[in-house]
C-alpha cells in the first residue's frame, strides 16, 4: 500500500486508514463465505416474521464492510472526488464512522436465535465480525480526529499554525551590577511539555491482557487526547474519549481523575 504523494506529510496516519480499509475489504469475502458456505441456511428454522432480525446482521455488516473498504480505497486513488485531505475527512461526516447505523443489530440477532433455541455457528461468527467492524469504525474516527490536528489540514482550511521560533540572547559586559543584553530573533517561545499521565496511560494499556486490536484502539484514543491537549481542543476530545473507551474503563480507571483535572 502506497500513500498518494500529496498526502506524504500525513503518511503515517493515512497509512493507518488504508490498513483499516484493507481489513474491511477482507471482511467482504468472509461475510459472503459465512452466508453461502456455512450453516447460515438454518435460519429458515426461525419464524419468517422475525427472521429479518437475524438476516440484518449479514446485510448491514456486509454493507458496512463494502462502504468502508471502497470509500477508503477511493480516497487514496480518486483525485477527482478527493482532491484534498479535507475532502477525505468530510466524506465520513454524518456517516457510519459517526454512528449512522443500527448498532442494536447484533444484539437483536442473538436474542432472536436464543428465543427459538437456534445456535447457528455462522450467525455467531457474523455477530462477532459485526462488533469487530464497529471497533474498526472507532479507529477510523480517532484517526480522522488526529488528522484534523495536522498542519496539512490546518493549511488547507486557513487555520493558524503555531510555530516555534528559536531566539538567541547574548549576555556581555558584565560589570558590577550592569548587564548589557542583546537579542536576535526577538520572539520568545516556550517548549510544550506533555503531561506524564498520557505516557503512563499508554504503559498501562500495553501491560493489560487485552487483545492486540483493543490495545491499538485504546492507544490511539490516548494519543488523540494527548494531541488535543497540546492544540487546545482537549474539552471536546475528552467527551469523545470517555465515550470511546467506556467498554474498557477498568484499565484506565486509575487515570480518570487525573485527566479530568486537565479540563
Amino acid at each position: 500500500m502506497e500513500v498518494r504523494k500529496d498526502l506524504l506529510e500525513v503518511e503515517g496516519l493515512f497509512y493507518r486508514l488504508l490498513a483499516i480499509g484493507e481489513s474491511f475489504s477482507k471482511n467482504i469475502e468472509y461475510w459472503e463465505h459465512l452466508k453461502n458456505k456455512e450453516d447460515f441456511r438454518y435460519i429458515c428454522r426461525i419464524p419468517f416474521n422475525v427472521r429479518h432480525l437475524v438476516e440484518a446482521v449479514y446485510a448491514d455488516g456486509r454493507d458496512m464492510a463494502q462502504y468502508m473498504a471502497w470509500t477508503i480505497g477511493d480516497a487514496n486513488e480518486n483525485y477527482a472526488d478527493f482532491p484534498t485531505l479535507t475532502s477525505i475527512i468530510e466524506k465520513f461526516d454524518g456517516g457510519l464512522v459517526y454512528g449512522a447505523y443500527d448498532s442494536s443489530v447484533p444484539e437483536k440477532a442473538q436474542e432472536t436465535c436464543t428465543e427459538f433455541n437456534e445456535n447457528i455457528w455462522s450467525v455467531n461468527q457474523m455477530i462477532d465480525l459485526f462488533r469487530k467492524q464497529e471497533n474498526s469504525l472507532l479507529a477510523v474516527k480517532v484517526t480522522l480526529k488526529i488528522l484534523k490536528e495536522t498542519d496539512l489540514y490546518k493549511k488547507e482550511n486557513g487555520i493558524e499554525i503555531m510555530t516555534k521560533t528559536n531566539s538567541t540572547i547574548n549576555v556581555s559586559d558584565v560589570t558590577g551590577s550592569a548587564i548589557n543584553i542583546n537579542s536576535t530573533g526577538a520572539s520568545v517561545t516556550s517548549t510544550y511539555n506533555e503531561p506524564k499521565i498520557f505516557s503512563k496511560m499508554l504503559e498501562a494499556i500495553k501491560a493489560s491482557e487485552l487483545e492486540k486490536e483493543e490495545i491499538d484502539l485504546l492507544s490511539d484514543n490516548v494519543k488523540m487526547l494527548a494531541t488535543s491537549y497540546e492544540t487546545g481542543t482537549f474539552g471536546d476530545s475528552y467527551k469523545d474519549f470517555m465515550q470511546n473507551v467506556s467498554a474498557h474503563i477498568t484499565v484506565l480507571s486509575p487515570f480518570l481523575a487525573g485527566i479530568a483535572a486537565l479540563l
